[in-house]
């Protein structure tokens, strides 16, 4: 079960830093440094939690209340495309 949870844990966190790093930008929008700030924070994070499940498989610390955040994060993240105002909403 546990090592179950890991893996679901290291997809969610994958899709969610994989999906945030390849979001580009349109023409018409304006780069607002807090939102970057989020973004690349949520990169940082999901992706070094990524990293140390990888590296610690089965004993990283995985919770189920970790991976449901996670899960909805990821649906939010996809829905905007990676634009993290657009999860905020700041328009």
């Amino acid at each position: 079960m546990h090592s179950l949870v890991a893996a679901l844990t290291l997809i969610a966190c994958v899709a969610i830093c994989a999906r945030l790093i390849t979001y580009q930008r349109g023409p018409d929008t304006s780069h607002r440094v807090g939102v970057g700030l989020c973004a690349w924070l949520l990169i940082v994070c999901t992706g070094g939690q990524a990293i140390h499940i990888a590296l610690t498989g089965a004993a990283a610390h995985a919770s189920p209340w970790q991976l449901g955040v996670l899960a909805v994060l990821a649906v939010l993240t996809y829905r905007a495309r990676g634009n993290v105002a657009r999860i905020l909403r700041v328009e």
